[in-house]
Formats: C-alpha cells, sequence, structure tokens
C-alpha cells in the first residue's frame, strides 16, 4: 500500500510538468489590467539611472523584489530543471523555492533531484518546501530534514487543503496545523514561510 501511495506522488510531479508543458493553464479570469492605461509623463524629473530595485528579505539583499517560488522535485527532468533554476537563481540574485520534498523524505534516492540546487548554486538563497498535512503528520523531523537536504536558508510550510480535499489520496487532515508551525518555528533554525498553493490565504 505505501509502495503504491508512493508511486502515486511520484507520477503526480510528473503530471504537473506534463500539464503545464501540454495543456492550457492559464487563469480564465480577467486581472482586469486590460482597463488600465499608463499616462506618460513627458517631464518625469528623475535619474532614472538612480533607481535602485534592490529587496531585502529575511536579512538578505536581493537584486529586485522577485521570488522563485517552488516548482518541481522528485524526477530525473525536475532534477534538470531544478538545476537551471538555481544556476539563473544564483546570478540574478533572487531567492528560490524548490517543489514539496515530501517524495524525497519518504525515497532519499530521490533527494538529488532537490539538492542539485544546492550542489550548483552553493551561494544562491535556497528555501526548502513542505506540505502542511505532512508537517501535522510526521512533525518537526520532516522538516528539519527537508532543510538539511538542500542546506536550506529558510523553509516553506505550504498549505492547499483544496488541493488535498480533491486529488485522489490525499492528505485531508489539518487539524493542529497552528501548534506544529508555532512548534518548529522556534527550533528549526531558519526562517518560516507558510503559503497557500494557489487559492490565497483567507482573511479570517
Amino acid at each position: 500500500m505505501a509502495r503504491a501511495r508512493r508511486k502515486l506522488v511520484e507520477e503526480r510531479k510528473k503530471d504537473h510538468l506534463r500539464i503545464v508543458l501540454e495543456e492550457d493553464v492559464e487563469f480564465s479570469r480577467s486581472t482586469w489590467l486590460e482597463y488600465v492605461e499608463p499616462v506618460h509623463t513627458s517631464i518625469p524629473e528623475l535619474d532614472f539611472g538612480s533607481i535602485n530595485v534592490q529587496a531585502k528579505f529575511l536579512n538578505r539583499v536581493f537584486s529586485a523584489p522577485i521570488i522563485m517560488e517552488s516548482m518541481t522535485g522528485g524526477t530525473k527532468e525536475a532534477e534538470k530543471i531544478n538545476a537551471r533554476l538555481a544556476e539563473a537563481a544564483e546570478k540574478a540574485e533572487i531567492p528560490m523555492g524548490v517543489g514539496s520534498q515530501r517524495i524525497a523524505i519518504e525515497r532519499p534516492e530521490l533527494a538529488h533531484t532537490f539538492s542539485i540546487a544546492r550542489e550548483v548554486a552553493p551561494r544562491a538563497f535556497l528555501m526548502a518546501n513542505i506540505g502542511a498535512a505532512q508537517l501535522i503528520k510526521h512533525g518537526e523531523d520532516f522538516a528539519w530534514r527537508a532543510v538539511k537536504m538542500i542546506e536550506a536558508d529558510a523553509l516553506i510550510v505550504h498549505t492547499n487543503p483544496l488541493q488535498e480535499l480533491i486529488q485522489p489520496h490525499g492528505d485531508t487532515c489539518f487539524s493542529g496545523l497552528l501548534h506544529n508551525l508555532k512548534k518548529i518555528s522556534g527550533s528549526i533554525g531558519v526562517p518560516l514561510i507558510v503559503k497557500e498553493v494557489g487559492c490565497g490565504i483567507s482573511f479570517d
């Protein structure tokens, strides 16, 4: 049963890449930006050469307020992608997050599909990544192993209840998440980031 579940997770990782490459995944609703028309300023009274877009985040200075967000890992194709993304992130001096590391924690032979990022980009600001459901189920050790795997500078915990509810064999227990987040925030040794995977974080 456990082996079949791990295989399912690996196939899902492959599907993520295939779907993005082959199917229409663009957001279907308007952003309303088509109704925004910037006004040209003929006399800007500004030295454009003096503009500095650097941003400070988690006590590091980056070239721009851009984060290369968590995308992939766990397959041969993903290993190549993570290597190229990490190289680009280091060169551009922006932070990068890897995809969910659950698959590599459960199957250590796949760890290199994530750790390749640190291997090719030793100076990059890398963020480890685990799911909220896995943190609840496995606790602090799961988080620590993710951080150690890529020698991470920060840890992302992603919460995705809607995705877990509708995908086959999803992890649907999110009870105790706040308690676990508080517990690891003071002990994991790196900054903690909490994010939603695509539905946004509700006000309440």
